[in-house]
């Protein structure tokens, strides 16, 4: 049985891991002031982006996932006889249209997806699952590794992974620090300006706290205020280095960032993390955010997320 996996472009891992694994990418469509743009995780493009578009806040922008039509494509086109089983991992509902149209878009292949793999003389049955991920960035990318351990396993079928990496996403933590308050304050990550309050903001940008912001089960609330970047960074790792040694319930750490991720790497609190990473045989994932996250949360924005062991 061929199984496969399906992300938004939200989900931040290196693309060398999406393509070892052949993960697919359900794209964003990205309007950049009077420019759209397919977002499907292009490192050179999602650069540029970076450098010429998202870094100025006079750039109105807009994050839309792909249409009910589009994904329905993807899947008819490519999934169905490339695979038996699929699971779609989409960001969370409460900040992404993605998994609401992916899920109608399963619904109408129903029909249709069996008259293609007939004609394709596809043998056996198809099925297609869409799971929301509760979370984004870095914590979409831990939800997707956990998955893939579960497949190379080998111990459960495709249902039984789905199950339980449904059941653990409560215990997903992603922390979110922002580089740019102004992008957190106006546009948020729904992209609609829920992100922090206007007092929150004039604490920022006033005395220089920056926001360290988890996202767990789809829920975001801030739970640290320190004050510069590089201490809420250093904060954020900290937090995933407790975790380790407290044992995690994979062995994959993920993180994100809203530009060049030889920025991170350069600061102390990351070779600390990358050290104690080693020591413990995790796989340690650092990837450029993607571009939608980043027009929402502005350059330099990081993410860190991990899953956290089970009681």
């Amino acid at each position: 049985m061929r199984v496969g996996f399906v992300v938004d472009a939200s989900c931040d891992l290196p693309d060398a891991c999406l393509e070892r694994h052949g993960v697919r990418i359900l794209p964003h469509v990205l309007e950049l002031g009077s420019r759209t743009w397919i977002d499907e995780r292009d490192p050179e493009q999602t650069m540029m982006l970076y450098r010429r578009f998202i870094a100025d806040r006079s750039v109105e922008a807009r994050v839309n996932a792909a249409s009910t039509a589009e994904i329905r494509d993807i899947f008819l086109q490519e999934l169905v006889l490339d695979y038996d089983r699929v699971l779609v991992i989409s960001a969370a509902a409460e900040f992404s249209d993605m998994h609401a149209h992916a899920t109608e878009a399963s619904y109408a292949i129903l029909q249709a997806y069996r008259e293609r793999r007939d004609a394709a003389d596809r043998a056996g049955s198809f099925a297609l699952r869409v799971l929301d991920s509760r979370s984004l960035g870095a914590g979409e990318g831990v939800v997707l590794c956990r998955a893939l351990e579960l497949l190379e396993d080998g111990r459960q079928g495709f249902e039984k992974i789905r199950l339980t990496v449904r059941d653990e996403l409560e215990r997903v933590r992603c922390l979110f620090v922002p580089g740019d308050p102004w992008y957190l304050r106006r546009r948020g990550m729904d992209g609609r300006g829920k992100g922090i309050g206007r007092g929150e903001y004039l604490l920022a940008e006033l005395a220089g706290v920056r926001p360290i912001i988890e996202l767990s089960r789809g829920v975001q609330q801030v739970v640290a205020r320190p004050r510069g970047y590089a201490a809420a960074c250093a904060q954020a790792m900290d937090e995933a280095r407790k975790a380790i040694a407290r044992g995690l319930g994979t062995p994959a750490l993920v993180l994100s960032f809203g530009g060049d991720p030889r920025v991170i790497r350069k600061m102390e609190a990351y070779q600390e993390l990358e050290a104690a990473a080693v020591s413990a045989q995790l796989d340690m994932h650092l990837a450029v955010m993607g571009a939608g996250a980043g027009a929402r949360l502005g350059p330099g924005a990081f993410s860190i997320g991990w899953l956290e062991a089970s009681e």
